[in-house]
């Protein structure tokens, strides 16, 4: 007993400093002033920090005042640039601390960093886009008469301009919720929880509840897959006599138990929002995570107290993961939106859409989150490998899966299930490995068999889709035009 807390003391204090973050929630939320909602939050943080990291809390407490500083110090135009490279530029130098003579942080410091770099980046962004957006608008609306403009569905991405002072961009930076483990949420969320209603009459207790009944069945799958399958077991002699089969599917278990760890993290996290009612939005605002409201966001803002009573809520804005789908979908494209989906709307808003390139944006977004995870070899195998895999779903997608129904759709479905789940296995073997040399012992071991899987799928996959296109029907041309010539007439 007394070996097991040891060895996962780290865990076990920032389980504890979770649940003690969702037990606050209801007491934050019941505070009075905007003000004092933003300074005990703040506070909060900051002590949460210290808490973790003992003197290592310099480095998340430094990087975010000086980010702060940049965003402030330069223009609108170039803030976003400045801060990505400054902020990007520090993580490097906390991961390397120790080539500079200074003591590598923990594990949870880590985390604490990783999230403060998507909160000063993304606010700097923000900043920027919603400039862009304005003055874009302003141009729109001088060039274009009242009379052709087009009601969108949608909310742009930006629909007014954000641009915090300094005090509120240090309360941002730092407030306890979300910065242990995520979610990741927009300066624009933040804002409004301290200046809306939705808080006040949405069922956050209900919510949170509801959020954390899930969380001992993920702890304890996760202490039981990972006693009964360790991960050093891979690397053992031991291992490598099994079966090829048991070395094989080996990864299986431990990328169950590493999904459950994360589960319990994530869930935990969307407790710490719901407990202190962060992200409620009515249901009409068709919430999507990391973003907020999507339809009729300045309508949202005008609600009037009597409105809000009554209106529907969720906390979609502050949702990780779908766990149901991330269990059962069949292809790896849909697992990948369902997975840590506000870090990935970081990725998309931040990254993707700005880069300029259109050739470029994958990789770099995919570089970008490896960076952002870590320097090790096993972010690369992992996450850069996708798109390989990607490349020949999509074929086998289109060709048997997307317009079958019935038996043999469940058939392929099943099919197309395990092959999405056996590649995040061998994928997440990397990443849970982290350095070349533990992976090529394992990867060895197993013959690095998925590799030449992947290559025989795709290539295969490639001749059946020309060979499918070959077997089409071919229009005549010249048919076609009498055909539509006489349809005029």
């Amino acid at each position: 007993m007394w070996a097991f807390l040891a060895k996962n003391k780290n865990d076990i204090i920032y389980l504890s400093l979770l649940l003690l973050s969702v037990a606050v929630g209801p007491f934050y939320r019941s505070l009075g002033t905007v003000q004092a909602k933003k300074w005990s939050g703040t506070l909060l943080g900051l002590l949460l920090i210290v808490i973790v990291s003992g003197y290592s809390a310099i480095h998340p407490i430094l990087s975010a005042t000086l980010g702060i500083l940049v965003i402030k110090a330069t223009t609108v135009r170039y803030c976003h640039i400045a801060t990505f490279f400054l902020m990007f530029g520090y993580l490097f130098f906390f991961r390397l601390a120790d080539k500079f003579g200074l003591p590598l942080s923990s594990g949870q410091t880590n985390l604490i960093q990783m999230i403060i770099v998507l909160r000063v980046v993304g606010v700097a962004f923000e900043i920027n886009g919603s400039w862009l957006a304005m003055a874009k608008k302003k141009k729109e609306e001088k060039d274009v008469p009242p009379e052709s403009v087009v009601i969108k569905e949608k909310d742009d991405d930006f629909v007014e301009f954000i641009n915090p002072n300094l005090i509120d961009l240090f309360h941002y930076s730092f407030n306890y919720v979300g910065l242990l483990t995520g979610p990741y949420y927009r300066y624009r969320t933040f804002n409004d929880y301290f200046y809306l209603p939705f808080s006040k009459y949405c069922d956050c207790t209900g919510f949170t509840i509801n959020t954390l009944k899930t969380v001992p069945l993920y702890v304890s799958l996760y202490l039981g897959l990972s006693n009964l399958w360790p991960l050093e077991y891979i690397l053992t002699e031991e291992h490598n006599n099994r079966h090829f089969i048991y070395r094989m599917l080996y990864p299986w278990v431990l990328f169950a138990a590493f999904r459950q760890r994360i589960y319990s993290g994530m869930t935990l996290a969307e407790s710490v929002c719901t407990s202190a009612g962060f992200g409620a939005y009515p249901v009409e605002g068709r919430n999507r995570t990391g973003h907020g409201p999507t339809v009729g966001y300045l309508k949202l803002k005008q609600m009037s107290e009597e409105k809000a009573k009554h209106a529907q809520y969720d906390f979609n804005t502050v949702e990780s993961m779908e766990v149901w789908n991330c269990e059962t979908v069949v292809t790896l494209r849909d697992s990948m939106k369902v997975w840590n989906k506000a870090v990935q709307y970081w990725v998309a808003v931040v990254v993707y859409k700005r880069f300029p390139i259109k050739i470029l944006k994958v990789h770099v977004a995919l570089f970008v989150s490896v960076i952002w995870h870590g320097f090790h070899a096993g972010y690369f195998f992992c996450i850069y490998f996708c798109p390989f895999y990607l490349m020949a779903e999509d074929i086998y997608y289109k060709l048997y899966y997307k317009e079958t129904t019935g038996m043999k759709k469940k058939i392929i479905g099943f099919i197309m299930w395990f092959l999405r789940t056996h590649s995040e296995s061998y994928q997440a073997a990397a990443f849970l490995l982290l350095t070349f040399d533990r992976i090529w012992i394992y990867y060895s071991s197993v013959y690095h068999y998925w590799y030449g899987v992947w290559l025989a799928f795709l290539i295969l996959g490639i001749v059946l889709n020309q060979a499918h296109k070959a077997s089409r029907p071919k229009k005549n041309t010249g048919e076609s035009a009498a055909t539509d010539k006489s349809k005029v007439n």
